[in-house]
């Protein structure tokens, strides 16, 4: 994810981003393995959010952080700003749906993020330009099966097990996230390839409450093809009530 949250994610991925109180506990059994992945997937978004967060790329030989400040809006738009390090300060992008845009201020050149470049890192870091477009692309492009319901540390779980329907337009040949019951905080996702390999592994962190919602604050993806590789997103601010301009989402605020 070059970067949701984000969101989320992050941006994201990303990212990165809503409501995630628990409904009674009659309630959430009734809930379909869809709903459960929409649930943990709104988690960090809301119906709108504004978040500062930093980024921390770790290599074997060396490591390096930027922070930037996102907001979103439902799951169609969300527009990213780098405000440091000095050299890529003022890189934005912007995800209106299902379409992607970078402006990179050394060039003064606006980006369109093609299909063909999906797979293609974000920022550097480990999460690629697919993870910060997909946005509704999980609950929408899978189908999704609870596969497990178990109980560790005396936190219950949902096992969901999400394939790709067919000709959907996703990379991976399933994911799979760890979720808690209490709140639908996703613990752990696991991204396959369609040989069934995983090639990624995220796992989530420090959960606070955030305007009365539970949310992970921290998100770490590892790279299990390549040991040594990983990128945390760390959040230092969110808010669901944000102030936003008309124009947040449009072409011409990314070279604001």
């Amino acid at each position: 994810m070059k970067w949701t949250v984000l969101t989320k994610t992050i941006l994201g991925w990303t990212a990165f981003l809503i409501s995630a109180f628990c409904p009674p506990a009659g309630f959430c059994e009734e809930l379909t393995a869809m709903e459960i992945v929409r649930r943990c997937d709104d988690l960090l978004r809301g119906t709108e959010s504004y978040t500062e967060l930093t980024m921390t790329i770790e290599r074997p030989e060396w490591n390096r952080s930027l922070t930037m400040e996102g907001w979103t809006q439902g799951t169609s738009n969300s527009f990213i700003r780098i405000l440091s390090p000095k050299k890529e300060k003022g890189v934005t992008f912007l995800k209106r749906r299902r379409e992607a845009w970078q402006y990179v201020p050394s060039i003064d050149r606006t980006i369109k993020i093609p299909p063909s470049m999906m797979l293609q890192s974000w920022m550097g870091s480990d999460f690629t330009n697919d993870d910060v477009v997909r946005a509704d692309r999980m609950v929408v492009d899978y189908t999704h099966e609870i596969t497990g319901e178990p109980t560790e540390n005396g936190i219950a779980y949902w096992i969901v097990a999400s394939t790709p329907k067919p000709d959907a337009p996703v990379i991976w040949g399933k994911v799979v996230f760890k979720i808690r019951k209490a709140n639908f905080v996703a613990d752990m996702v696991d991204y396959f390839d369609e040989d069934g390999q995983l090639i990624k592994h995220c796992e989530t962190g420090n959960i606070r409450e955030v305007e009365g919602t539970e949310l992970a604050t921290r998100l770490t993806m590892h790279d299990e093809t390549r040991p040594g590789y990983s990128t945390t997103l760390s959040y230092s601010h969110i808010t669901f009530s944000p102030e936003m301009d008309e124009d947040t989402f449009s072409l011409r605020n990314l070279k604001r």
